[in-house]
């Protein structure tokens, strides 16, 4: 284990020992180089019920990310066809440049493409149509396909690291820096992250948790990251409600900011052993928000505003 972390776990043993009450998990994790199946992926994460968190990929979705993924020789160029044909869901041109003199400009010759076959469902590198190949281009156009075959079926590291943001926040985590990286959970969704800490490290991830107890600078750290995540959701649902009243907004819309205030004033309840008097105030901001998408949503009177709403 990194140093940094274990000199905090025997930290933290230290309170615990002393009769510190547990205020939730430090969480994070490493990753090294992934690359497993999405089915293996998948089954992981869904002993806690994410296995939605490994989705199965288009494989449109998987030639645009082979198109970026795949590092491209020097002079050769991926454009999206503005118009192909109808058979396919997806379909790019590789083309190769040919320089000339002068500025007035190279040309560009397209050598391969790269599409979705409609009766396969796979991705393959082809001439392009009605043209003979370009050997450089064609190798690329066969590497993008390969690539973007794999990504169907794959999950690689970019497809775990998503994932376990999502985890973070499914288990109701708060972030503890702007960026992500360090998430403190409650001490109700711990066990989660515990019990999917095997199949994890199976897949390549190395996960960090350290159990934080009250020491005063432990639950001043706790507080301000729950406060701060709780309260940016919060100004999120205002601006909704701000915009909504001028713009309008959809039936399901409002429906989903309604579920969005009750999620959130569970989440509050899940931090209340460090929040103290300020999970009350966040409770009643955000009932008084629910209250407000709620009679919009039913057609009901007695607020101080309309919002416009848009029939589905």
């Amino acid at each position: 284990m990194n140093s940094a972390p274990a000199t905090l776990e025997r930290a933290q043993r230290r309170l615990a020992a002393a009769g510190g009450r547990h205020i939730g998990d430090l969480i994070s994790w490493n990753t090294d180089r992934i690359d497993v199946t999405r089915e293996a992926a998948r089954r992981v994460f869904a002993t806690e019920g994410l296995g939605h968190l490994i989705p199965d990929m288009d494989p449109a979705t998987a030639l645009s990310r082979a198109a970026a993924e795949v590092k491209r020789p020097s002079g050769i160029l991926v454009r999206p066809f503005a118009r192909p044909k109808g058979d396919t869901s997806a379909a790019v041109g590789i083309y190769v440049q040919k320089t000339r003199e002068g500025e007035a400009g190279d040309e560009y010759v397209c050598g391969a493409r790269c599409r979705v076959d409609r009766h396969t469902g796979t991705i393959v590198g082809l001439p392009p149509d009605g043209a003979p190949p370009i050997a450089e281009a064609l190798a690329h156009a066969e590497a993008m396909a390969a690539h973007g075959n794999h990504l169907v079926t794959h999950a690689e590291t970019r497809d775990i690291s998503f994932a376990m943001v999502a985890t973070a926040k499914a288990l109701s985590g708060v972030p503890l820096r702007d960026r992500g990286g360090f998430y403190l959970l409650p001490p109700s969704t711990c066990g989660a992250w515990l019990r999917l800490r095997p199949g994890l490290e199976q897949l390549g991830v190395k996960p960090i948790r350290i159990e934080m107890h009250d020491a005063p600078d432990n639950v001043a750290v706790a507080r301000a990251a729950a406060q701060g995540a709780l309260e940016a959701d919060v100004a999120e649902l205002i601006a909704d409600l701000d915009k909504a009243a001028s713009d309008g907004m959809r039936q399901n819309a409002l429906a989903r900011r309604v579920e969005l205030c009750k999620e959130l004033t569970a989440k509050a309840e899940l931090y209340r052993g460090v929040l103290a008097g300020v999970a009350d105030r966040i409770t009643a901001r955000v009932k008084e928000l629910q209250h407000s998408f709620q009679l919009q949503l039913d057609g009901g009177d007695g607020v101080s505003f309309t919002i416009p709403v848009v029939n589905d």
